[in-house]
């Protein structure tokens, strides 16, 4: 298994593997980042299936858990919970997959993962948009939109990132085809159709910020 420095968190991506273990952390034993004051995030890869039942004892910071493969076993010992519900620990995951399910057993904190929307275009000739629906540690939602080109050719032919965020009940207060048409891309946003199902979603399970240890509406 690979444990690398986190590729869009503070922390660590795991992958390549089917088992995370202990002993899979032996290189950052020593590094500051493992028990970072502020905080730290671990990402599973898609393929990781299970974590070792002591894994987390070596992340005594963590605040955050992004988990990709929706069947993934968290192996919860009590030290664990225990660490995890002092920590506050928010799991990220897919709807009615792992992640969503360890929250709700233990009362913990669930966010959905950020989903792509669409990805259009050709890298060589105009480059690719790739919109985003993305969400910060703290619940908040906001829109990505990015156009990757050619970096000689960036400046000419429109590349560039922009954000814009999105009110709270946002999958309440407006309509899939309204949001898209905010965006780049709008025709390929409402074709495949993503976002209208995450906010069809979003609207059965009343949010996609859900902290089980309050009590549910």
């Amino acid at each position: 298994m690979i444990v690398s420095c986190g590729y869009k968190k503070n922390g660590f991506d795991a992958y390549g593997g089917k088992v995370l273990k202990k002993s899979d952390m032996s290189y950052w034993m020593k590094s500051p980042l493992r028990t970072d004051p502020d905080g730290v995030a671990l990402e599973l890869g898609e393929e990781v299936e299970e974590v070792e039942a002591d894994f987390f004892d070596t992340l005594p910071t963590i605040d955050e858990l992004w988990i990709l493969n929706p069947d993934c076993n968290i192996n919860m010992t009590e030290n664990t919970l225990r660490l995890f519900q002092k920590n506050g620990v928010l799991l990220r995951g897919g709807y009615d997959t792992a992640a969503e399910r360890l929250a709700r057993e233990y009362r913990l904190k669930f966010l959905h993962l950020d989903a792509e929307l669409a990805r259009e275009g050709t890298f060589d000739k105009y480059g690719v948009d790739i919109i985003t629906l993305r969400f910060r540690h703290d619940g908040s939602a906001y829109i990505n939109q990015d156009c990757k080109c050619p970096g000689s050719n960036a400046g000419n032919i429109g590349g560039g990132e922009v954000d814009f965020d999105l009110p709270n009940d946002f999958y309440i207060r407006m309509d899939a085809d309204e949001l898209a048409r905010k965006c780049w891309q709008s025709n390929a946003i409402i074709k495949n159709g993503v976002l209208a199902a995450f906010m069809e979603k979003a609207k059965e399970k009343n949010g996609y910020y859900l902290d089980f240890g309050k009590k549910q509406r």
